[in-house]
């Protein structure tokens, strides 16, 4: 009796053995799909990364602060919509909070921005 139980054991260990060789690559495939539902890769960030926003921001820093002379209304305005939309792109991307856009063109449009570049200064970002 023990030797057909060794037997049995025997065939199965090799069919075992067998079965995995001839399936690689849909045990390597299970193992992956395992793997990444317990510890999921972390997802990339939405956007530019932080030093391409940061180096816009400086160069358009200086032509919304002192425009050269002659430059239209037209370009000034884009200049500065442009400026304020990568101050929110350089607040989110630094976790920090910002109301810009909710605010409406003014004086306290332009307190949030001044508020939010003071924010972003604090944070580490180096606008100037």
């Amino acid at each position: 009796m023990a030797g057909v139980v060794a037997l049995v054991l025997c065939t199965l260990m090799l069919g075992i053995a067998f079965g995995a060789f001839l399936c690689q690559d849909e045990i390597s495939r299970v193992h992956r799909r395992v793997r990444e539902r317990l510890s999921p890769s972390p997802v990339a960030p939405d956007g530019p990364a932080i030093e391409d926003v940061a180096r816009a921001l400086r160069r358009l820093h200086a032509e919304v602060r002192a425009p050269e002379p002659g430059t239209t209304m037209a370009k000034r305005r884009g200049a500065a919509a442009a400026y304020e939309d990568l101050l929110i792109q350089a607040a989110q991307a630094l976790g920090v909070p910002d109301t810009l856009s909710d605010v409406r063109e003014g004086p306290d449009h332009e307190a949030e921005r001044l508020r939010l570049e003071h924010v972003l200064r604090e944070a580490g970002l180096v606008i100037d």
